[in-house]
């Protein structure tokens, strides 16, 4: 669980970080710029960005197979019940 929240409050300041680089058509550089890595700064935020987006991919995946398992787990466990319940009550009718 505290994984999870990890990974969302970083995929909430990554996007902070994009919302920071999308500015007004007004202040915006002129074209090409962002394109053409005239901007060290602006080149070196958009490439944090991609290594951040790789991280929380592959913990996105993670967690995603780490939640597939647990559902799995707990449809077992369901149909384990379910059986028992069912032995019991055939017990309880004789």
């Amino acid at each position: 669980m505290e994984k999870q929240e990890n990974v969302e409050s970083r995929i909430r300041a990554a996007i902070l970080r994009l919302e920071k680089l999308s500015v007004e058509p007004r202040e915006a550089p002129p074209q090409g710029t962002l394109l053409s890595g005239d901007d060290p700064a602006t080149k070196e935020e958009i490439e944090s960005l991609r290594a951040e987006n790789q991280l929380l991919r592959q913990e996105v995946l993670e967690l995603t197979a780490a939640y597939n398992g647990l559902k799995q787990a707990a449809t077992n466990v369901s149909g384990r019940l379910d059986r028992t319940i069912n032995k019991v009550e055939t017990l309880l009718e004789q």
